[in-house]
Parts: C-alpha cells; structure tokens; sequence
C-alpha cells in the first residue's frame, strides 16, 4: 500500500496504521489483521489548516492517545514544525482536539515520544548547519517542554550522509531493560536510504555520550529482492505480546524517490545474542508472511 513514514500499535483487538497524508490531514487504518490493513481504507481522524502532514505517531498517556504530526504554514516546506492532538477518550481514532505546538523556531520533524528511567522525551530531527541531526528533549507531559532540544545524533559516517547528511525518523525500542533508537539515515530519495541504531549506555538521556552508535547500519536495500531505500520504520507488538515487529516503508525500484510510491511493508524482528536487534534482511513485496502470534 501506498503510505511512506508508516507508524502502527496494535491496541484491545486491533491493528492502527497511520502514515504520511502530504496534505492537511492525520489518516488511520483499523483491521484486525496484519494482512486486513492492506484493504482496509484510511479514516481521516484530524483536519488542521497546515501543509504537508508527515510522519504522524499516536502514544497513549494517562488512557488518552497524543498524536503527533509535522506540518507547515507555508507550501515550501521551510515552516515544517511538530504539533500534537490529543484524543477524547482511549479510541486511537479520535476524536482528537489539537492540543499544542512543540516547537521552537526553526525546522523541526519526525516526533515520537520514549520514556527512560520515568523520564518523558520527544525525540526527533531538525537542522544544524550543514546538515539534519536528531534531537532529544525533556518533557513535563506529552505537550509541554521541559527543556531545549538537545543534540543527539549527528550523520558522520559516510553512509549516513548518502546524497545529504541526514538523520531522521528516530523511534524508540525497549527490549530486556536496554533502550535503542532506530533511526534514517541520508536523503529519502535515494535507494540507500537506511536505519541506524543508537543505544543508550549512560545515565542521562539528554548527554549523547550517553547513547553509543552502531558503526554499520542495520537494515539495508536488497536489490535481489527489488527493495530499494528501507527506511522511517516504527515498532509493534504481536496480539500475544511475545513478538516484536516493525513497520517501515521502501520502493519497488531505485528511481521511484521519495513520493508516494513508497510503500509500507512490515516483518518479524529478532534479537541477536547480544541482545541487540536483528533486522535481517527487507522482503520482497508480495511475499507471504506468517502472521503476528496470537492473531
């Protein structure tokens, strides 16, 4: 399916899929099938008045889910900030309220939310000179700062930085007490665009000394398998809580860029013995998966 920066939970019997609209709305696909998502049509649940809506996430909080986007006031994609709508009720479909603006001055994308150690931060990306970096910051509850942005990760090995020095797209991952970020690396456009991984080794999440980055990325193309730009993934769990998953969107060929023929694509994710993950290789579209367990 068409839906680049795919974003998904599965919550109380089903599976919420949401992703990058490009226009002035959050869109969400309920099913209660990994498989159903495919036919499943999007439900618009939030209107605003900005241009381009990218890489939207929805996070519970205290029984209500904050969903969070990037948009601009204007069309040429300078003004690209991050908003959050938070929902009435605990229906990942709304209906949501907008809630608040998190942002300072300048280009801001790509939120998500993580808690380490009680602490609440949004992470994301936004621009330095030269380059697009992520950002962590500290939070009093899912609208409010607690703090500036602070620098987390910079795109200094040369296969973050293929066509521009980029990262973007971080999302949280937990697993046995250890706390990673995946995150994209270089231009969206290109067929190498790719996850790295970060894993916080410190104490303080708001020091990136704290948080070592893996040399090499994790999860590249696979021309044999026609998959081209893996990338802007996020993480579900299996009905049954016993399996991780990922969802992340790719191109069927290396030309198709960064527009709406990227599409989202999902598979089992498995743990090295060093307990860190292992993503394996991307798929080719079309193959058939065995479904989440307890579905």
């Amino acid at each position: 399916m068409a839906s680049p920066d795919p974003w998904m939970q599965y919550y109380k019997g089903y599976y919420y899929m949401t992703a990058t609209s490009g226009d002035s709305t959050v869109r969400m696909r309920k099913s209660k099938t990994l498989a159903g998502l495919y036919n499943a049509e999007f439900k618009i649940v939030l209107n605003h008045t900005l241009y381009h809506t990218w890489a939207p996430e929805f996070h519970m909080w205290n029984s209500k889910w904050y969903l969070y986007f990037t948009a601009g006031a204007t069309k040429d994609f300078s003004s690209q900030r991050i908003h959050v709508a938070e929902s009435l009720g605990d229906d990942p479909i709304g209906p949501y309220n907008f809630k608040a603006d998190i942002h300072d001055d300048g280009y801001a994308i790509d939120p998500s939310l993580i808690t380490i150690n009680n602490g609440l931060y949004l992470l994301g990306s936004f621009n330095t000179p030269g380059m697009q970096d992520l950002f962590i910051r500290p939070l009093t509850n899912p609208w409010t700062p607690n703090g500036p942005k602070v620098l987390l990760s910079s795109p200094t090995n040369p296969w973050e930085r293929t066509n521009l020095p980029i990262n973007e797209g971080p999302e949280p991952l937990q697993h046995n007490n250890r706390t990673f970020i995946v995150y994209s690396a270089g231009a969206c456009g290109t067929p190498d665009y790719k996850l790295g991984l970060l894993e916080f080794v410190g104490t303080d999440p708001i020091n990136a000394t704290h948080w070592h980055k893996n040399p090499q990325p994790v999860f590249v193309r696979n021309d044999t398998n026609h998959v081209y730009g893996p990338g802007h993934n996020g993480f579900f769990m299996s009905p049954d809580g016993s399996q991780y998953w990922i969802v992340y969107h790719a191109n069927d060929k290396p030309d198709y860029g960064c527009t709406n023929k990227r599409t989202a694509r999902a598979k089992r994710l498995d743990w090295n013995s060093n307990g860190t993950p292992h993503f394996g290789t991307p798929d080719p579209i079309g193959l058939q998966l065995i479904a989440p367990s307890g579905e």
